[in-house]
């Protein structure tokens, strides 16, 4: 027996949904504050490389290649490459 097939979102919707995660998703919570919303683009873009380091430098804003991104945000990074492989929701 196969899975039911699911429509794959948007480009704007899966935007949209990693601009949530990196604001810090939870319950009740539906979009993404305006600076979060601001960076969905490079947040997609990057996402869509693999490239966790630089997608928790992004999510945390440290600006410094000094300082690494804290493990909140590096967590978030990981969930937001897993969302669009596909392979959590």
């Amino acid at each position: 027996m196969t899975a039911p097939v699911t429509e794959a979102p948007t480009l704007p919707e899966l935007e949209q949904r990693l601009a949530l995660v990196a604001c810090g998703e939870r319950p009740g919570k539906t979009r993404a504050c305006g600076s979060c919303r601001k960076k969905g683009q490079a947040l997609l873009r990057i996402t869509s490389t693999g490239a966790a380091d630089a997608l928790a430098t992004l999510i945390c804003g440290t600006k410094s290649p000094k300082y690494r991104a804290c493990a909140l945000c590096r967590q978030k990074a990981v969930q937001m490459i897993h969302i669009y492989n596909g392979e959590a929701e």
